[in-house]
């Protein structure tokens, strides 16, 4: 059954050449839906924009699975310890992406949880950084 969230988004990013982290944080709704150990998050980023990107978080015990569709699409797996690739397709084109996941956990209570993990990212062959995403939500009323 489809409840609806609020998610607290908190991205940071490092790049190999720079000591600033760079942080992003986004609040969003969105839905939660749980099959079996499978968590799903569902949300949209920039709604009703040429930017529009949906996303999917599909979170089960030992692996995070993103799927991104709009503006910006992709799908990947991070599993810790794992290298995976993907396929990124932007307006600018595609380009081979390359993550090996360092971490990941997630925790549930009655009616919040999150999701974290981090991961160095690679594009085209050109090393991007080191990543966290933590993703936070709260349910709501409907």
């Amino acid at each position: 059954m489809l409840k609806p969230i609020r998610l607290d988004i908190v991205s940071e990013i490092r790049s190999d050449d720079q000591e600033d982290v760079e942080r992003i944080e986004q609040q969003l709704k969105g839905h939660f839906d749980q099959k079996e150990d499978r968590w799903v998050l569902r949300y949209w980023e920039e709604p009703g924009t040429q930017e529009e990107v949906r996303t999917t978080v599909k979170a089960k015990e030992d692996e995070v699975t993103v799927i991104r569709q709009g503006a910006v699409s992709y799908r990947v797996t991070y599993r810790p310890g794992q290298t995976s690739l993907s396929l990124v397709e932007t307006p600018g084109g595609k380009a081979e992406m390359e993550v090996h996941t360092l971490d990941y956990r997630r925790r549930m209570e009655e009616s919040h949880g999150q999701i974290q993990f981090s991961f160095r990212l690679r594009m085209a062959g050109e090393e991007m950084g080191h990543y966290q995403l933590k993703i936070q939500w709260t349910g709501v009323s409907a």
